[in-house]
């Protein structure tokens, strides 16, 4: 058994150790999904943070930046600005209503109606955030134990699940602690190491060009080391859309707030909020430059972009044994780290949003306790089939579910924001008929944008343009998730505001 292998079994099995721990701790199903409200700011502040550093910003962005350069590292620093702003506005109004869930808030805005509507787009988004970051463990552990990507992924659904069902949110939470912990550490090392054996940025790009030159086929079309210096590499179009995404996508994102809607009190909520950008935000610039450190192909070439950091961390001539099966150890931690608040995430919802709102209203706190356990079983069980035959872009697909939940931010933000006042009465301006209808179309046109790989092709007159800024100019999910949420919640809200107003005007007319 190698050295790498024994190091991975045993996080696995500390990870189960820990879940069995928390189970003691889940004794109710407000323990389960919200840990009581009774987080503080260390475990809050890591479990927030484990949600957003994944697949998405380990795997996922290495392998962009392997073909890109900086370009990825926009993932982590919008979702820090999200998590700011989120932290100075919408966290003390969430942990003041003491909501469950999202769409619980969106209920309160709006309706019931509107709430299952809600509930059911964010089902999705999480489904398919949760199945892109299972697939991510596959790729990662494919090298390590010999298995296929697919065994791979079936073994780490297995234990995810396991510690996941056993104390809900604060098996999340003791387990991010540990993933956060291992994961910054390991990196922090594997930057150092390899920066140190490339001479720094000047010589990590002078090897960037001399290996674009060599196979240019291996990068994105038309790429020079410049592309890769620039945080625009990828085009200004698609990073403009990351980052509205990422910022937008806090605003509803159960698996990230769900421990703001557990902290002790509404403080906490802010400061582990504020807290957790800290965090987020430098980890694009450390893997996006060990992704761009195996694109050099110093110290080989992975068989896939998606296979970079597995393919460095197992090389001896770029670390020993020992230490790259704790940084592979670190990979895995981040990724874990966010797949169980996304399935409990889903859990949350199902229980809360479906279960208890719509199919058993009157339920009493055991049998929630044990439909929330059951749920979060469920969860595992579907996700992991779609997961072990999952192809594509991790990063680009895991913004299907941005694109999603920065609808329903949209929606929440709208919401709260335009109010109208009558005399001594407030109403919400958007209303909840253009809350739903805008919220379906917007998750469906999404999903069709990337199931028909829709895009629109520069015009002779922007050709320039475009070829040196924006390269393809795409239309961006998040684009069209943004554009159709916008439009068809203020127009149909107009329309039926002014459809009203006609009415009462005839009415007095008539009398």
């Amino acid at each position: 058994m190698s050295i790498q292998l024994f190091i991975i079994i045993a996080y696995f099995a500390f990870l189960i150790f820990l879940g069995w721990l928390a189970k003691s701790k889940a004794k109710t199903s407000s323990d389960f999904l919200l840990a009581g409200r009774s987080l503080g700011i260390s475990l809050a502040t890591v479990t927030i943070v484990g949600e957003w550093l994944g697949a998405n910003s380990t795997i996922g962005t290495s392998e962009m930046a392997f073909r890109s350069g900086f370009s990825p590292l926009w993932y982590n620093v919008s979702t820090a600005l999200g998590m700011v702003i989120f932290a100075l506005t919408l966290s003390m109004v969430y942990r003041r209503n003491k909501v469950h869930t999202v769409g619980e808030m969106i209920e309160k805005i709006y309706n019931r109606k509107t709430r299952v509507v809600a509930s059911f787009a964010f089902l999705i988004a999480f489904y398919i955030l949760a199945f892109v970051q299972l697939r991510a463990i596959g790729s990662l552990l494919s090298p390590v134990l010999g298995l296929s990507p697919q065994w791979c992924t079936l073994i780490g659904g297995i234990v995810v699940t396991a510690y996941t069902v056993f104390g809900g949110i604060w098996a999340v939470s003791f387990t991010n602690m540990a993933h956060v912990i291992l994961m910054y550490s390991t990196l922090i090392v594997a930057f150092t190491i390899g920066l140190i054996k490339v001479g720094g940025f000047p010589g990590l790009f002078e090897l960037l060009d001399s290996a674009i030159q060599a196979r240019p086929e291996l990068y994105q079309a038309n790429a020079t080391v410049e592309t890769f210096k620039s945080p625009f590499g990828f085009g200004v179009f698609k990073a403009i859309s990351w980052i509205l995404g990422g910022m937008l996508a806090a605003f509803a994102s159960q698996a990230s707030i769900q421990p703001v809607f557990a902290t002790k009190d509404i403080k906490t909520a802010r400061n582990a909020s504020l807290l957790s950008a800290l965090f987020i935000a430098p980890l694009g610039l450390l893997v996006s430059t060990l992704g761009m450190i195996v694109a050099t192909g110093k110290f080989g070439l992975p068989a896939t972009a998606k296979q970079a950091l597995p393919h460095l961390f197992m090389n001896p001539d770029f670390m020993p044994p020992w230490l790259g099966g704790l940084a592979m150890a670190g990979i895995l931690a981040a990724i874990l780290s966010t797949i169980s608040p996304v399935m409990l995430a889903i859990s949350t919802i199902m229980t809360k949003d479906v279960y208890h709102l719509i199919l058993h209203k009157e339920a009493d706190d055991k049998k929630l306790l044990k439909v929330s356990q059951l749920v979060t079983l469920v969860v595992g069980l579907i996700v992991i089939p779609a997961a072990m035959f999952f192809k594509g872009y991790i990063l680009d697909t895991s913004y299907i579910s941005y694109a999603i939940r920065a609808s329903g931010s949209v929606i929440v933000i709208l919401g709260l924001l335009l109010i109208v006042k009558r005399q001594n009465d407030k109403f919400h301006f958007i209303t909840p008929v253009a809350a739903k209808f805008a919220i379906v179309t917007a998750s469906l046109a999404s999903l069709g944008v990337v199931l028909f790989k829709i895009s629109v092709v520069s015009t002779e007159g922007a050709a320039y343009w475009a070829q040196h800024y924006a390269k393809n100019i795409f239309l961006d999910k998040i684009y069209v998730s943004l554009i159709i949420t916008f439009v068809l919640a203020l127009g149909i809200s107009i329309f039926q505001k002014q459809k009203v107003r006609l009415t009462m005007v005839q009415k007095n007319e008539t009398s």
